[in-house]
């Protein structure tokens, strides 16, 4: 199974398997590819991966689901193979909380080959040290250098006018050195954008740098940015290079700025100033040459105001912004994903499933998606795993009528819900026109707050007329109480 191999770097794997013959063959077969990590009886598994860094955990979930979600809260930049016996509410749950693959006992070497051989692969050739994990050694940090790890399903930045020029200020941009703000919502793909600056710049031969401010604790976040010294605090036996080392000559992608604690963000100011920064216990300073790409679902002046961001700081990263859409306003594009998506996840999972017939896919159109792209890939690879369209579907809408709740209201607009008629099951078709209505609530409450409950310019930017605006929102505030009278 492993003769033809090509090669490929080696990758660090935790294999945390209690199944014996399951562990047995996957250790042979990692053990072809890098180095395996077993985790041993009694011993704490977050423990383990913060002292081992592996690359992908192979977890077992024969129990449940609830360590591989806490496991995924904690280190979310480090993908997780579930292992688990041949019941579907487990796979579905596993698929859910976004396993990278699904391993069903019993084991067999073409079952692994198939499914975990893309996942290294794709680890092998975008190798990337863990976010959230940070260890106290002085070997250098993998980064990304070559094709980015994060692939745009094809078509993203030419579906619309709207995306169309989104794309035409990445090319304007890309062969400069401004620094460039990336906003938008949790999962509409500002990694991807941020990846498609560095492949068109100047500097897409030299590393591209990911970090995850909101992964990192703040006060980790500095040596993992700066590095340090040997001897700088108990337990650095040896100096280790930051971030910004690393990318030196590259491009640094900092993710999530928004959360980046106000005192770590005045020694990010001056590097962005002067190009210089001092590693933790070091006695001068280290010059570098980096291009800073920033991304934030936050409203960052609105941390100002707060005094959780520094106003100067935004300032500094806000030389260009790139604002992205939420899936809900690029509703043209749903369609070209769920083909991609299905497909690509068929491959991967080695299953035919037929696509969504037309009513499927017209509730889907009109669902508002607020986890944007990212929770749309996720439905996909569950359906392609489950295979049934009516319990994701199902699933979907009913997960979108529990998470929305009567208490956040701003200004008399509520939160969007969707009611379903105690009587009865709803049709998709029904569900599909709540969904909309619930998009359309969200699309003119976020805008009536952008701009500040300045009603002819939401009209102007929601391109719609004035009078109508004012009807729509007579009749959110008369909905308020939650029923759907506007339906």
């Amino acid at each position: 199974m492993h003769n033809n191999m090509p090669e490929q770097k080696q990758l660090r794997a935790l294999l945390a398997v209690q199944n014996a013959k399951a562990r047995s063959a996957l250790r042979g077969y990692l053990r072809a590819r890098g180095d395996v990590v077993e985790l041993r009886l009694g011993r704490d598994i977050s423990e383990t991966i913060r002292l081992q860094k592996p690359e992908v955990i192979l977890l077992e979930i024969e129990a449940g689901t609830k360590l591989m979600a806490s496991l995924r809260d904690e280190f979310c930049g480090i993908p997780i193979v579930a292992v688990a016996p041949p019941v579907a509410d487990l796979a579905f749950e596993a698929a859910k909380l976004g396993a990278a693959a699904l391993l069903t006992l019993p084991l067999d070497e073409r079952q692994i080959e198939s499914r975990l051989s893309p996942v290294l692969h794709s680890l092998s050739n975008n190798v990337n040290e863990p976010v959230g994990v940070a260890a106290n050694t002085g070997s250098p940090t993998p980064v990304t250098n070559g094709p980015p790890a994060v692939q745009a399903p094809p078509g993203l930045f030419n579906s619309s006018p709207r995306m169309m020029e989104i794309r035409d200020t990445i090319e304007k941009v890309a062969t400069t050195n401004a620094t460039v703000l990336i906003r938008g919502e949790s999962g509409v793909g500002k990694e991807i954008a941020a990846r498609l600056i560095f492949s068109l710049s100047h500097r897409r031969d030299k590393p591209f740098v990911k970090v995850n401010c909101a992964a990192i604790p703040h006060d980790l976040l500095e040596s993992e940015l700066f590095g340090y010294e040997a001897g700088a605090f108990t337990g650095a036996q040896r100096s280790k290079p930051g971030k910004f080392e690393l990318a030196d000559g590259g491009t640094l992608f900092l993710d999530e700025i928004g959360e980046m604690h106000p005192a770590l963000q005045a020694k990010l100011l001056h590097v962005l100033q002067d190009g210089e920064f001092a590693r933790l216990g070091a006695k001068r300073d280290t010059a570098v040459d980096v291009r800073v790409l920033c991304a934030t679902n936050k409203l960052l002046e609105q941390r100002v105001v707060e005094g959780l961001f520094r106003e100067d700081l935004l300032y500094r990263i806000n030389v260009v912004t790139v604002h992205i859409p939420p899936l809900r306003e690029r509703r043209n594009e749903i369609s070209l994903f769920i083909h991609h998506f299905i497909e690509k996840y068929s491959g991967v999972y080695e299953r035919t499933v037929a696509p969504f017939d037309s009513e499927t896919m017209q509730a889907l159109i009109h669902y508002p998606w607020p986890g944007n792209i990212r929770e749309l890939e996720n439905l996909c690879k569950r359906y392609v795993i489950v295979g049934d369209s009516t319990q994701i579907v199902r699933e979907l809408f009913l997960h979108a009528v529990e998470s929305s709740s009567p208490a956040t209201k701003t200004e008399g607009l509520t939160s969007p819900t969707i009611e379903f008629p105690l009587s009865r099951e709803p049709s998709l078709l029904e569900i599909g026109r709540q969904a909309a209505w619930q998009a359309e609530r969200q699309a003119i409450r976020e805008m009536l707050i952008e701009t500040r409950w300045n009603r002819r310019e939401a009209a102007r930017r929601l391109r719609v007329s004035y009078k109508a605006l004012l009807n729509k929102i007579k009749l959110i505030e008369e909905d308020g109480s939650g029923h759907s009278s506007a339906l």
